[in-house]
């Protein structure tokens, strides 16, 4: 390991499971022990190799499998780059369409994550037709994009799982809200219309006004809903939600592509960063 992942290691480990399905395996034994349910990723995305796409895949058939053997409260969430969006999309799509069977028949979810805004449209697009044929299957959207409360609209009206994030790619500021406090106001409104016309979602935020904002949400409205956070973030707040019967789901990353995932999480919102800090107290 060079001097770079060295100093950045100490702090990537607590969100980082480990480099191989192993210690992601452990880490969702140690979640489902707290009360929490695992959303595991096998860290990689932008596969140009057809024969690493191949591999990623495998990877993600055996961790369903390793899930549902050893009896894990739990799914995967994918990346369409991963599956080789980039070198056949057909191909991709035949992936994707095994997994959300292999995960309907053994009682689990298939997620798929959000990438940079150049994949949006084939993501949302890819997402619509599988789930027309898997309703196990759900998708992430990102609230400091501009276009997402028009996105969520549509995908509620096709009966979407949404996972609601707050972004974490660098993007034109013409494709986002700029600021932190304008991707929150942004957060909100998806937020409720989430509450006011979804039937099954996740709140994927550490932000205390936020969950405090779907916790009072849920006391008016019958919606099911679980909150979404990273490995080793917040945990105090985790076991707290849990405690007061909401339902919570710890995403747990692994992989050897964690250096460059992390630093782009450090880079892109130094917050995380803090809330790390803040957490080791």
């Amino acid at each position: 390991m060079g001097l770079k992942q060295d100093l950045v290691f100490p702090i990537a480990k607590r969100w980082i499971a480990g480099k191989d399905m192993k210690t992601g395996l452990e880490a969702a034994k140690e979640a489902n022990k707290n009360g929490y349910f695992a959303l595991l990723n096998f860290l990689g995305e932008d596969v140009t190799d057809p024969t690493l796409a191949e591999s990623q895949c495998g990877e993600y058939t055996a961790l369903q499998k390793a899930i549902y053997d050893s009896s894990i409260k739990g799914s995967v969430s994918v990346k369409l780059t991963q599956l080789g969006l980039l070198t056949d999309e057909v191909v991709m799509k035949k992936r994707l369409a095994a997994l959300a069977s292999a995960a309907s028949s053994m009682g689990q979810q298939l997620w798929l994550d959000m990438e940079g805004s150049r994949f949006t449209d084939k993501t949302l697009e890819t997402y619509r037709e599988l789930h027309e044929t898997h309703h196990n299957t759900g998708v992430a959207l990102q609230a400091y994009m501009r276009r997402s409360e028009a996105d969520l609209s549509s995908l509620i009206e096709a009966g979407a799982m949404v996972r609601l994030v707050k972004g974490a790619y660098n993007e034109s500021r013409d494709l986002v809200y700029g600021s932190r406090k304008e991707t929150a106001e942004n957060y909100v409104r998806l937020l409720r219309q989430l509450f006011e016309r979804a039937e099954n979602f996740t709140v994927a935020t550490h932000d205390s006004a936020l969950i405090d904002e779907a916790r009072r949400l849920s006391s008016s409205h019958d919606a099911r809903f679980e909150f979404g956070m990273l490995r080793g973030i917040r945990d105090e707040l985790k076991k707290e939600l849990v405690s007061s019967g909401f339902k919570v789901v710890d995403y747990i990353p692994y992989g050897d592509q964690w250096y460059s995932y992390s630093v782009r999480r450090i880079k892109e919102h130094p917050s995380n960063v803090w809330l790390l800090l803040r957490s080791l107290v």
